[in-house]
């Protein structure tokens, strides 16, 4: 049996935000069952006030990423140079960014094991405390050499395309998947969900449907759920044994929280807008229901508390840029700038809990994952793109460029 999905309709901002926050309010909805930790204790009823606050809010996103997808596909049609961007299959881009990722990744590495004993790096590991290598790591953090680790979303999101476009399993591939194994254990989970986003674009990139077997989702579904399991008992184990929650429902817990928490507080705080707009950072949980230990907790709530009011003008401009930035590189084909096109894609992806367009990774994403093609056009030895007038036009008028 297959499932038949318009990818070109959720494959570009406006759709990934919205898909987002979906799976939000279904996680918000998922019944405790009395066994698992949602985040919360008490769920937020949902008023009338509260409720036309947040549609008001999220369709503004949907807008606002439409609009600038709009304008960056009908800004992009007057363009009739071919350039010189490496394509994405090229190997001079696959090498440079596992170099980059490779460098970050042992600095980051040569860091932690600085200050902390490889042994006693294995036992904190063992023992499910993992979280411990990442706080060593930013004791005394700068910005540098060790954000490099970051790209290993474009080397090991390349590893995964060539290995499935190609069949064939480089060392290279290999190389990068550890590289991201690495980034995952001293990190956190979001740069491997951001490189299963990157993946997925690249591959199905200039396709309307894709058809996949149920079979296959339900083993990649089954197989993400073991890989997530095992990271999230590296890092909680004790946490969640103290909770008396077995392997399986602390799995489901943590997808469960991280997903539902945010619309909860959303939802909670949107009655007390006017009381947090604004206010002193962290004034929100006085008015919701949300464990101490969640800190990104709904890119709504933050924004109003940072910048009041202002967080509606702020979102507007920041979604309608990134749509246009979208459109604008995608509009170049199956260059290597598709992939600061999958960043922009996950961080609309991110939106319903964390305003990731203004953090220190995705930036490292945008700038590098721009400025490394732009270098390797002008100082490398690359074909021009050859696109005809017709072929242009045809990818102008996709449904992934424009809204709905």
């Amino acid at each position: 049996m297959k499932l038949k999905i318009p990818i070109a309709h959720i494959s570009r901002p406006s759709g990934m935000a919205i898909f987002a926050v979906m799976l939000s309010f279904c996680a918000w909805l998922c019944p405790d069952f009395g066994v698992l930790r949602k985040g919360f204790t008490v769920a937020e009823q949902p008023g009338l006030l509260a409720c036309f606050i947040l549609f008001s809010w999220y369709l503004l996103i949907f807008t606002s990423f439409v609009l600038g997808q709009q304008l960056g596909a009908a800004f992009s049609a007057r363009r009739r140079i071919a350039t010189n961007i490496p394509q994405l299959d090229s190997l001079p881009i696959y090498r440079l960014f596992t170099l980059l990722s490779a460098i970050g990744t042992v600095y980051t590495f040569l860091k932690i094991f600085t200050a902390l004993p490889l042994l006693q790096a294995a036992v904190y590991l063992y023992l499910g405390q993992g979280n411990r290598l990442k706080n060593t790591l930013y004791e005394g953090y700068s910005a540098g050499i060790p954000s490099l680790r970051y790209l290993v979303l474009y080397s090991a999101s390349l590893a995964i395309y060539r290995t499935v476009k190609f069949r064939k399993v480089t060392f290279l591939n290999v190389a990068n998947i550890f590289m991201l194994g690495a980034g995952v254990l001293i990190s956190s989970r979001l740069i491997l969900i951001a490189t299963l986003v990157v993946s997925m674009f690249l591959l199905t990139y200039g396709k309307q449907k894709i058809q996949l077997s149920l079979v296959k989702v339900a083993v990649f579904a089954t197989l993400l759920f073991v890989i997530l399991s095992f990271i999230n008992s590296s890092r909680n184990r004790n946490f969640y044994e103290n909770r008396n929650l077995s392997f399986t429902e602390a799995s489901v817990s943590e997808i469960v929280t991280y997903l539902g928490s945010p619309f909860n507080v959303a939802l909670g705080d949107a009655r007390a807008i006017d009381v947090i707009t604004p206010g002193r950072i962290g004034l929100y949980r006085q008015y919701v229901d949300v464990e101490e230990l969640l800190t990104t907790n709904s890119a709504f709530v933050e924004l109003h508390e940072r910048v009041g009011n202002l967080a509606w003008p702020y979102i507007a401009l920041v979604c309608c840029s990134m749509g246009f930035v979208f459109s604008w590189l995608a509009s170049f084909g199956k260059t290597s700038l598709l992939l600061p096109c999958g960043a922009i894609l996950y961080g609309a992806t991110e939106l319903w809990r964390l305003d990731l367009f203004g953090q220190g990774i995705f930036i490292v994403w945008f700038v590098v994952g721009i400025s490394v093609p732009v270098f390797l056009a002008v100082f490398g030895k690359h074909r021009p793109a050859q696109r005809s007038n017709k072929t242009k036009l045809h990818f102008l008028r996709s449904p992934r460029l424009h809204g709905t």
